[in-house]
């Protein structure tokens, strides 16, 4: 079955906005392998937190001005509490039963005033990509005998590279 009404051409923008179960899986990539998997912020007055405080973490917390904080999508991410006891897994149906990208549990880009301005740009080159090696290739096969290893720093990156093979398609 073909991914586009024709497979010899490029996918149209509406293609992509209708791939509901490509763009779970890309999600789920993102929640698993976020671009940046920490952050930082400063805050530029005193404010309050609603929670955070107290014995329970239920309480207001204060934060006076210049206080940084750090915090870690990646830990955020595998969160059971909030993603299931299967938080570690792979899982793009996750996705289809609820959207998480408007809450802050799920933060590939951030959210709020500092998200990231090419966000959907990025979501839609990524699903583009995948539509066209789909649509080129039969097959896409680990050359890589090692186990995958995350390579964590400014950005989420891949350790060891990704080495593949690619299985072009027969003429139809």
């Amino acid at each position: 079955m073909a991914i586009t009404p024709d497979p010899s051409q490029p996918p149209t923008l509406q293609n992509i906005k209708s791939a509901r179960y490509l763009r779970a899986c890309i999600d789920e990539s993102l929640r698993l392998h976020a671009p940046i998997p920490r952050n930082s912020r400063t805050a530029l007055g005193d404010t309050t937190l609603p929670r955070g405080g107290g014995p329970d973490g239920t309480k207001p917390i204060l934060v006076a001005e210049g206080t940084e904080f750090g915090y870690q999508i990646h830990s955020l991410h595998r969160r059971e509490d909030i993603f299931g006891e299967d938080a570690e897994s792979f899982i793009p149906e996750r996705w289809l039963e609820r959207d998480m990208r408007t809450e802050w549990a799920f933060l590939p880009f951030n959210n709020g005033k500092r998200i990231c301005i090419g966000q959907q740009l990025a979501r839609n080159l990524a699903l583009y990509t995948v539509f066209r090696l789909v649509q080129k290739f039969a097959s896409v096969e680990s050359c890589d005998s090692s186990e995958w290893e995350e390579g964590l720093g400014i950005t989420c990156s891949t350790k060891n590279g990704a080495w593949v093979t690619l299985r072009q398609r027969e003429a139809q």
